[in-house]
């Protein structure tokens, strides 16, 4: 019990937290009730059942939520296909039924070897865990109303919300914006709540909004935690991790003009979805590999292998290299591979290829180039002088090419090494003689190599540092704890450590000082706090050396860096007295007005699941759809759900090839399926029954979605079309059978 109590915090103040943003009582208890039962309990089940327990409740249940996803992504896939998705509910069931009356499997409910964790590392993980629903919830939800109040949206939470509309209707799924073509990107995450929707009957709005994201906030600390303590084998280093994530999100409290902070993050689900799943496919490599588990467990590791592969094209590269390098290691220092390594880096390879031709969408654009990254720090260009937009330049770095050096390398030291250092921390495991430190090493080098040399037109090369962070701070806990177990003094020398990194963290708040107005202001500002980070480093080791003059002195640099990050930008944030929150997205440009997003609602609620609609909304911000516009317009596939004959196509693989062409971003090129937009857009200015037909013939459309902001809209469209439902500036009519 005194290990249960904790964890109604979290809890608590995520149901409070999801009451203050209009979220009932009843879909509350409903969602926890299915995640409980339908994804976390079968989950563990399956998981013991296959390898064995943790010894503990919370790290199972951590585990076992990811494997429970799994199984689900499984039966949603079989029952999706079939039609059948209002009968779903079945498929855990099976699990749970099977458990309760096998008597083999009856052995599975109950921990045979309990392992209890200390109390204290109870504690840590419900008050990180408190501390990330709670910044979500306030921080981040609040201030992303749901339709139908106009708002300005971030254009990737409609494009996903179109996706799990979706994902309750097909398998394999059609391209919603496109109806009629496949579709091309990691959609696992969209799927995963699709099966939610099918569950419990909430509607896909609301779980994409509101509920699906905060248990897995729960379960990602859960699973760093235990990635962290499995290879350290000491208990406190899980609790590190959990800190050292759950930190930053106190920024929230203070600021929302940034949002839940990579490595999780609720724009963007397939990053959490995948996140969870690669820890978890790391923890059971690492006990099949090295810890000689085997038989079923080698099912499940490859299962969730490839939820992370089609969650996020940055997981299976991560635990390629991991695997990859543990078996140089090997190869090395004992002159053999065993062929459990083998094998499971042909079967990741294998899963890998697979995962990428199938469902791993969205990287097309993507080039080579030396810290390109770069780009797009907002000092880049006042450091260099080059304008060069992300995804051009050749595989060198434009600035380095034509001569900035100086500037350049002040970039890469002031921002990306200095604000990771966390994770250049975790490198301090390497020359230890266990191969698990080579699978981190490996896992961490291909996190940085992905993000220092690949380009992408959207900067999602961050993804690989941010999908890595997990194992770079189980390598940091793990130097930590050889450093303690050194030192002759432990407790004064962590107890040293964290006053040290407090005072540290107060300093570099001063040293990034105020926003700077300008751009040469801010590179001087990076460069300050370079010099602070530089010089605080020298002096903490020379007055380690002087002083204490004993073992485990990398245990305070460690902890220094694990602690300065977060603390520091919550301190920042507090003295410059951000307490009156900034609402977040509300650029006009991604505006969706009152009249529009009410009209999509009535269309979702009027239409059947698989009709198709016409509209003129494919660009944003509203107004005339001209050539070159921003084609990331999702108001009738998101907040209607439906499948449409042209929307926003930026996010197709067909439109990122494009980058560049014509000194546009992909956002701004024309369609790829030009004959689309020509003749949606002739059927509303100049409609005939001729144009109307050709929709119904050619695309089975039923329903036109007009908004007059968006182009020209003709009054005969009354006389040959009915017209269901007008409100404001949009007029929605019917095509008829």
């Amino acid at each position: 019990m005194k290990r249960s109590l904790p964890w109604l915090l979290p809890f608590l103040v995520a149901v409070i937290g999801l009451l203050s943003v209009d979220v009932g009582p009843g879909p509350i208890v409903k969602y926890a009730v299915y995640f409980a039962l339908a994804i976390a309990l079968p989950g563990t089940l399956l998981l013991r059942a296959a390898w064995r327990s943790t010894g503990n409740w919370a790290e199972d249940l951590g585990l076992g939520s990811v494997v429970g996803a799994t199984w689900q992504l499984i039966g949603w896939a079989l029952f999706t296909a079939l039609g059948w998705q209002r009968w779903l509910i079945i498929w855990p069931l099976l699990v749970l039924i099977a458990f309760a009356s096998v008597r083999r499997l009856r052995e599975c409910w109950r921990i045979a070897d309990p392992k209890p964790l200390p109390v204290a590392w109870t504690w840590a993980l419900a008050v990180s865990a408190t501390v990330m629903v709670g910044a979500t919830t306030v921080g981040v939800l609040a201030y992303h109303a749901m339709p139908p109040d106009g708002s300005a949206y971030y254009p990737d939470l409609l494009y996903h919300l179109s996706l799990v509309n979706e994902l309750t209707r097909s398998v394999p799924p059609e391209l919603p914006q496109v109806v009629g073509e496949r579709l091309e990107y990691h959609w696992f995450a969209d799927a995963d709540m699709a099966g939610a929707v099918d569950i419990t009957r909430l509607t896909p709005m609301i779980v994409l909004f509101r509920l699906w994201l905060l248990p897995w906030l729960v379960v990602v600390l859960l699973v760093c935690a235990t990635l962290a303590r499995t290879v350290s084998r000491t208990w406190w280093t899980g609790l590190l991790a959990a800190i050292a994530l759950a930190a930053p999100q106190l920024y929230l409290f203070f600021d929302t003009s940034v949002n839940l902070a990579p490595p999780v993050s609720f724009l963007s689900p397939s990053q959490t979805f995948g996140l969870v799943a690669c820890v978890t496919a790391a923890v059971l490599l690492i006990e099949l590999l090295f810890r000689n588990a085997g038989g079923w467990l080698w099912v499940v590791v490859i299962g969730v292998a490839i939820v992370g592969g089609g969650s996020k094209p940055t997981v299976l590269p991560l635990l390629i290299a991991g695997v990859g390098l543990s078996a140089v290691f090997l190869l090395v220092t004992t002159r053999r591979v065993p062929r459990r390594i083998i094998v499971a880096g042909v079967v990741l390879v294998a899963v890998g290829a697979g995962t990428l031709l199938t469902v791993a969408g969205s990287t097309k654009g993507s080039s080579l180039q030396f810290l390109a990254v770069l780009k797009s720090l907002p000092v880049y260009t006042a450091a260099t002088g080059d304008t060069t937009p992300p995804g051009e330049g050749g595989l060198i770095l434009p600035a380095l090419a034509h001569g900035a050096v100086i500037g350049t390398l002040t970039l890469l030291l002031a921002v990306l090494l200095t604000l990771q250092a966390m994770a250049w921390a975790g490198f301090g495991v390497a020359g230890r003689r266990d191969p698990v430190a080579w699978f981190l090493l490996g896992a961490m080098i291909a996190g940085w190599a992905g993000y220092l040399l690949i380009d992408h037109p959207s900067v999602s090369e961050s993804y690989f540092i941010y999908t890595s962070a997990p194992f770079s701070l189980a390598a940091a806990g793990w130097f930590a704890a050889v450093s303690v177990r050194a030192a002759q003094r432990p407790i004064p020398v962590a107890v040293t450590a964290f006053i040290v990194s407090v005072v540290c963290a107060g300093l570099l708040v001063w040293a990034r000082g105020v926003p700077a107005a300008s751009p040469g202001r801010q590179l001087w500002l990076s460069t300050r706090v370079l010099l602070v980070v530089l010089a605080l480093t020298v002096v903490l080791l020379l007055v380690w050396r002087l002083f204490f003059r004993q073992a485990g002195g990398g245990l305070l640099v460690v902890l220094m860096l694990l602690a300065i990050s977060p603390i520091s930008s919550f301190l920042q944030s507090a003295a410059h007295g951000d307490t009156e929150k900034s609402q977040t997205h509300r650029a006009p440009h991604w505006w969706v007005y009152r009249d529009e997003a009410s009209a999509a609602l009535w269309l979702e609620k009027n239409s059947a699941p698989t009709d198709v609609v016409a509209t003129n909304t494919w660009c944003r911000p509203a107004g005339p759809q001209t050539p070159g516009c921003d084609a990331r317009g999702y108001l009738v596939s998101g907040i209607a759900g439906r499948r449409t004959v042209m929307e926003g196509w930026a996010y197709t693989n067909q439109a990122m090839a494009e980058q560049g062409v014509g000194g546009r971003r992909y956002t701004e090129q024309l369609s790829p399926w030009p004959e689309r937009v020509t003749l949606t857009t002739e059927a509303l200015a100049t409609p005939t029954p001729d144009r109307l037909r050709r929709l119904r013939d050619e695309y089975d459309v039923r329903w036109l979605y007009v908004d007059a902001r968006d182009g020209t809209v003709s009054t005969e469209l009354d006389r040959l079309a009915t017209l269901r439902h007008s409100i404001g500036k949009v007029r929605i009519y019917d095509l008829g059978e």
